[in-house]
């Protein structure tokens, strides 16, 4: 009698990369590929969201020819994971085909989409190959909200019909909130309503630059620090990743002083945009490797360590700062905000000093209103000289900080 097989063993995700030494070895194991620009919405705060109609942003975007041979590379380099997002990922007829050639290579695909293109068609298609996720962002939780962000009328119905459908048919699915000062009094809403269909909710009150220079450089979008952390605290589930975050720092763990980037971008992970371009994240977008001349393992392999190698030239503070590595004022931010990812993002140095402060106080070595790293409390103690566009470099006025691009979450 033949010996009853045995389960194999689950292991964590952190075990699973200290298998295959990922770190060591750079292996790209989480990928975003943004297929387009264009979007069905017209988000306020949104950072790239071009027309749907748009001739020329059509045309400068990847053919599905070429993005199924870049997933074909992607994949042969040993990539996991694989978000397809946009703009609006839906919005492209070829995404069916290019969805199934990414999870037939075997990646675990993430979608991100703003919901309202999820038909009867689309939900078909994840029941019968199912997405390891599907996350959609609510813009507010009453319809006067929500389609004052996203411009569009009818936006509203059209969101909670997709996430409906896919409720109904059981696909992964969570939720998530860019919180602004226009939606902020909805988040709690919001949260009530994922939690009512069995869903994950989350947060970001983040607010970066266009990627393009676009308009709507709306300052009053962007969440004080003090109500931004406000609303972290009123969120179980985000205190404990922020915790989860810390605890690196509360075992006396520091910086890599001399490296400018710090972060898994170009050493586990990677963006490409609509056009082909190579990029270190999602933010850092100065230093492109451009796909439609080179490989993905060139890029990867002699563009991103050239990167990744590059040291601090100033005596930014944020070079010896013990929380560099919770901060949202990284270098691919100050990149994006100023044009230049030594100089730090004030609002975001705020707003990660009330967050310490509200889990370690004083213990944390840091003053909370980051007078300790930023000089003295308040944004506008931060001289805006110089400021310029992440993307082409063109100056920006101080008048108009720039703002415009959710980032995720802590990991946690």
């Amino acid at each position: 009698m033949s010996a009853q097989a045995q389960p194999i063993a689950e292991i964590t995700l952190a075990d699973l990369y200290d298998e295959l030494q990922v770190s060591a070895r750079r292996v790209p194991i989480s990928g975003t590929v943004e297929t387009t620009f264009r979007c069905n919405l017209n988000c306020v705060h949104c950072y790239v969201n071009q027309p749907v109609a748009d001739r020329a942003a059509r045309a400068r975007e990847l053919t599905t020819a070429r993005l199924k041979a870049l997933i074909d590379e992607i994949a042969e380099a040993g990539c996991l994971s694989l978000l397809l997002t946009g703009g609006e990922v839906l919005v492209r007829p070829d995404f069916r085909e290019v969805y199934l050639h990414a999870l037939f290579r075997g990646l675990r695909v993430t979608i991100f989409t703003n919901g309202t293109l999820v038909t009867d068609r689309v939900v078909d298609l994840f029941d019968e190959y199912r997405p390891a996720s599907v996350e959609i962002t609510l813009y507010g939780m009453t319809r006067e909200t929500y389609e004052k962000v996203t411009r569009v009328p009818g936006s509203f119905d059209r969101c909670l019909g997709g996430i409906r459908k896919l409720v109904a048919r059981k696909i992964p699915l969570k939720l998530k909130a860019m919180a602004l000062t226009w939606n902020v009094d909805e988040i709690p809403l919001m949260r009530a309503f994922a939690r009512e269909l069995g869903l994950p909710f989350s947060h970001d009150s983040l607010l970066n630059g266009r990627v393009d220079c676009g308009a709507n450089r709306n300052p009053e979008l962007q969440l004080p620090p003090e109500r931004a952390v406000a609303l972290d605290l009123d969120d179980p589930e985000a205190m404990r990743r922020y915790r989860f975050a810390l605890a690196g720092f509360e075992a006396g763990e520091q910086p890599e002083a001399d490296r400018l980037y710090t972060c898994g971008a170009g050493e586990i992970a990677f963006t490409v945009d609509p056009t082909g371009q190579l990029q270190l994240c999602q933010l850092s977008r100065r230093s492109a490797f451009d796909l439609s001349t080179g490989s993905f393992a060139r890029g990867w392999n002699e563009h991103f360590p050239a990167l990744r190698a590059k040291t601090w030239q100033s005596s930014s503070v944020c070079r010896r700062c013990s929380l560099v590595s919770v901060c949202g004022s990284c270098a691919g931010a100050g990149e994006l905000e100023h044009g230049d990812p030594e100089r730090i993002v004030a609002q975001f140095c705020e707003i990660t000093h009330l967050r310490t402060w509200a889990v370690l106080g004083e213990a944390s070595g840091h003053r909370r209103d980051a007078s300790c790293c930023l000089g003295a409390g308040g944004t506008a103690s931060i001289p805006e000289d110089g400021a310029g566009c992440g993307s082409c470099g063109q100056a920006q006025a101080a008048a108009s900080p720039l703002i415009q691009l959710q980032r995720r979450p802590l990991r946690g």
